[in-house]
């Protein structure tokens, strides 16, 4: 019963978005400077944002545009956009307010905002105690509710059913119930407990990007701090003990440790060890961080490479205070990686490439083609691949949200002889070509660039020049569609990024909201129409501009490759399963709070998950899952059962067979 639970959260936990698990693992970076508690006036720091952003951006946006209630009530469905907290007289009190300032209509909307939240999370927390809830009536949490709460007694009924949908979800996975209430009630005890830990810092830091975001979908605000995470996110290394936190019953608990860590090679810490004290020096007192903030522990943790930290480890076996040098730690599962298969006799190269990466500070001091980045990891890999006489390459770039812009246009040359990458338009409709009439071009055989609605931005030039200079074929789904550009711009005591320019392809035309059309598509199980920069009620539409000179390679493959691809789709039993599994995953009806009718709906889910898994297992002349909790404890899916790179492999060889 709990192994399921269990199996599931660990391959749930190992499938974390990249940038999820990076920003986790912050938390034990090195910083420059410790944390500023100093008194900062937040309304000063407002109005510096507000007037950078007004003098920089180029929305060509105007203070006046926003004064007025429907920005403010564009705000508050920004902090509450499922309708789960708010009540319909608060909208009503923006409607007739008329005090003045900007600033401090958005900081009552924030005030009122966590005032709501705290009343949702306490009702919850109550229920959990109060009620006795019935799990074989027929009734329905609504997915998209349609109005805020008109009364106490609308907002107790709805977190009675969202308690309920949470508990049958736990149930589900086979959990006893009285450990269901039981962990339930520490979360919502340990929620209001990190909820009045929260400091004005935190709280304008939320109401800054939330303000920014409904001018900006991709202008973020940055404390000092924020920024010295951001960039060492950008490095792939850190310095600290490597090791990822987690906050749990006012308890700091070690959640994951990274590889070649400190924390990992004392072989004295391990996962769901407690950390209760922390000390600095091999001199230093002990101090006491049970209930702390997670932040203010790690603030303690934190620190320059050859340093020393003393944690205070407790765990089954008792109390232990281990010494730890502080060290540089190195992001190798985000780096570019590779593999060579070998099919029809032919030696295919396998490039996945996460982020368009870059060591900023390296790049400032050095030459910029010894430093850590994503161009010159890739253009290694590329050097070996030809002394192992590869005959042709992938390029994955699924889920690579982008990086650095000149790692794209670095990336590109490796498969270009000379000539433009892309094209920058700024405010003043200035275009910058980011061009060079010398070449660096590490591979000249066939390359197929594989994306999916997740690979944007610096992902969208490279395909997008590769496709325009006929040197690729792209495979997969449309791109997602951001097509403009980012730079910081300082205010009193922090940063900002905002959009201040748009890019091109070299053909003139955007990627923006478009994003990159595959010459080949792949069946997804997400609806592309879902995500992508379209989604965003206020992202930037672009128009084309002229195309520069450029000059594409002799490459016409013609609909020889069109055609098996899209019989080796039509055929395949896979692909066929992944549009019923589609059809599950897209259900938008209301969510049945019967407990009989969950069990059924999960039985088909967990039905096709393992038939999918096994589909894929048997292409691959691998032995089948005999249940559903063989293929949640199975850790590791090999590279070779993901159909995409199948189905790309399948086209780079009908390429060589057309070379």
């Amino acid at each position: 019963m709990r192994k399921i639970k269990l199996l599931r959260k660990k391959r749930r936990n190992m499938k974390l978005n990249q940038f999820f698990k990076l920003f986790l693992l912050l938390f034990l970076t090195a910083c420059v400077s410790e944390f500023d508690e100093r008194e900062i006036d937040y309304k000063k720091e407002f109005e510096s944002l507000l007037k950078n952003f007004e003098n920089s951006s180029i929305l060509n946006f105007e203070k006046e545009s926003i004064e007025n209630k429907e920005f403010y009530l564009s705000f508050l469905e920004k902090l509450d956009p499922k309708k789960t907290y708010f009540y319909q007289r608060d909208l009503d009190v923006i409607k007739n307010n008329k005090s003045e300032g900007i600033f401090e209509n958005l900081k009552a909307i924030i005030d009122l905002f966590y005032i709501r939240y705290e009343e949702a999370l306490q009702t919850r927390k109550d229920l959990l105690w109060s009620h006795k809830f019935n799990f074989e009536i027929d009734e329905y949490l609504p997915r998209d509710p349609a109005y805020y709460f008109d009364n106490y007694t609308e907002m107790e009924d709805f977190n009675r059913k969202f308690l309920k949908n949470s508990i049958i979800n736990q149930l589900l996975d086979e959990k006893d119930k009285n450990v269901v209430f039981s962990d339930l009630r520490q979360t919502y005890k340990d929620r209001i407990s990190s909820l009045n830990k929260m400091r004005a810092s935190d709280k304008f830091g939320i109401l800054a990007n939330n303000f920014l975001s409904l001018l900006d979908p991709h202008a973020q605000y940055f404390s000092t701090r924020d920024l010295e995470n951001w960039n060492l996110r950008m490095n792939l290394s850190f310095e600290g003990i490597g090791a990822i936190l987690s906050y749990e019953n006012e308890f700091a608990k070690i959640e994951e440790l990274m590889p070649g860590g400190p924390a990992i090679n004392s072989n004295k810490i391990n996962v769901g060890d407690r950390v209760i004290g922390v000390g600095q020096g091999d001199n230093g007192r002990i101090v006491r961080v049970v209930g702390w903030r997670l932040d203010d522990i790690v603030e303690k943790i934190r620190g320059e490479e050859g340093t020393v930290v003393k944690l205070q480890i407790q765990n089954e076996t008792g109390n232990e205070i281990v010494r730890l040098e502080r060290g540089k730690v190195v992001l190798e599962e985000s780096d570019a990686s590779s593999k060579i298969f070998e099919k029809n006799e032919q030696r295919l190269g396998y490039i996945n490439l996460p982020s368009f990466y870059s060591d900023a500070e390296c790049l400032n001091l050095s030459n910029p083609y010894t430093c850590k980045s994503a161009g010159n990891d890739v253009r290694e890999i590329l050097v070996n691949f030809k002394s192992e006489e590869v005959n042709g390459v992938v390029i994955d770039l699924r889920n690579n949200g982008g990086g650095f812009l000149y790692e794209a246009d670095l990336l590109t040359r490796l498969f270009i002889n000379a000539g433009p990458t892309v094209q920058i338009k700024n405010s003043n409709n200035e275009i910058d070509v980011f061009s060079t009439w010398s070449t660096r071009r590490a591979w000249s055989k066939p390359v197929v660039v594989l994306v999916n609605k997740f690979s944007a931005s610096a992902s969208e030039i490279f395909a997008g020049a590769l496709q325009d200079y006929k040197r690729a074929l792209i495979i997969g789904q449309e791109t997602y569609g951001k097509g403009s550009v980012q730079r910081f711009e300082t205010t009193l005591n922090g940063q900002f990024k905002f959009t201040d320019s748009l890019y091109y392809r070299i053909s003139g035309e955007p990627t923006q909201i478009f994003g990159v059309t595959p010459d080949l598509e792949l069946p997804a199980l997400l609806n592309s129409e879902d995500f992508g920069e379209k989604k965003y009620n206020n992202a930037l539409m672009p128009s084309s501009i002229e195309s520069t000179t450029y000059f594409s390679f002799n490459n016409e493959w013609g609909s020889y490759i069109a055609e098996n691809h899209s019989s080796r789709i039509s055929a395949s039993p896979l692909f066929t399963l992944i549009d019923e599994m589609k059809r599950i995953n897209e259900n938008n009806e209301d969510i049945s709070l019967k407990l009989d009718e969950r069990f059924l709906i999960e039985q088909e889910r967990q039905e096709k998950n393992l038939d999918l898994a096994n589909l894929r297992r048997e292409l691959a002349g691998k032995p089948q899952f005999k249940n559903y909790e063989d293929f949640l404890s199975y850790e590791v899916e090999d590279i070779v059962i993901d159909e995409a790179i199948e189905q790309s492999l399948e086209v780079l060889l009908d390429m060589i067979g057309r070379g």
